[in-house]
């Protein structure tokens, strides 16, 4: 009877996933993921204290204010990456748009916040890797405890992103080997789940200085396709103010 119950639940969990993907692909947004910190073995409450810090709120605002820029609504959120040996405090934004502004955005907020590496995921339906968001029923109120949950399901890299009433999960799947562990752990969690197929990569370098270097290559390959793109929001706002 236990046997047929839990048969019954990984089925409902299955279809319920092929459902929303199918929503999803129909309300495609690009995610990025890049943090402030340039700090290395952050311990996991010292992460989440980053998240209300005045770097972690600078970055939020340029995101939102480059969206001027490649003429598409960005909306970022604090957000705290963890992984089996290490976190974060980082913001993912989401946008609509192709790939080259995508990657031209997190380019940007990479090398001014002295990043190393910055990831996204793209929307394509043949694309290798898939993005799961995994949507708690409140929002949790302990985010350690939840990261921990998370890597005893054996899912080595996240993103959460307490938000209103909600906590979501985002895992990207870069190797598409995940699905089963984060049926798993949605199912213990009682979370909604969503996925969808995409491009994705981290893309960077391991030293501050040549990261730079690959994080401008991407700006001016993208500036010089694209000349005389628009100034930031927050420009666009003072010259406005300015005429009044």
């Amino acid at each position: 009877m236990m046997n047929r119950s839990s048969n019954l639940q990984s089925l409902f969990f299955v279809l319920l996933l092929s459902w929303t993907t199918a929503v999803s692909a129909q309300q495609a947004q690009s995610y990025g993921i890049v943090s402030p910190n340039t700090r290395t073995d952050l311990k996991l409450k010292e992460a989440i204290a980053g998240m209300n810090s005045a770097e972690e709120s600078r970055l939020l605002k340029q995101a939102i204010n480059l969206g001027c820029v490649v003429r598409s609504r960005i909306r970022a959120f604090r957000a705290l990456g963890s992984w089996s040996d290490g976190a974060e405090y980082s913001v993912l934004f989401s946008v609509n748009g192709d790939e080259e502004s995508l990657r031209y955005v997190l380019s940007r907020l990479g090398r001014d916040a002295q990043q190393k590496y910055v990831i996204y995921f793209y929307p394509k339906p043949q694309g290798k890797a898939d993005l799961y968001m995994l949507r708690l029923r409140t929002r949790a109120r302990n985010l350690v405890a939840l990261s921990n949950e998370l890597e005893r399901a054996g899912i080595p890299f996240r993103t959460l992103v307490p938000s209103g009433d909600t906590t979501a999960i985002y895992i990207i799947d870069l190797d598409r080997d995940l699905r089963a562990k984060i049926l798993a752990a949605a199912r213990k969690l009682r979370a909604r789940v969503t996925s969808q197929p995409g491009n994705a990569a981290l893309f960077g370098d391991d030293t501050r200085p040549l990261a730079k270097v690959k994080f401008e290559q991407e700006i001016k390959t993208y500036e010089t396709k694209n000349p005389n793109l628009p100034p930031t929001c927050d420009v666009q706002k003072t010259k406005i103010k300015e005429l009044e």
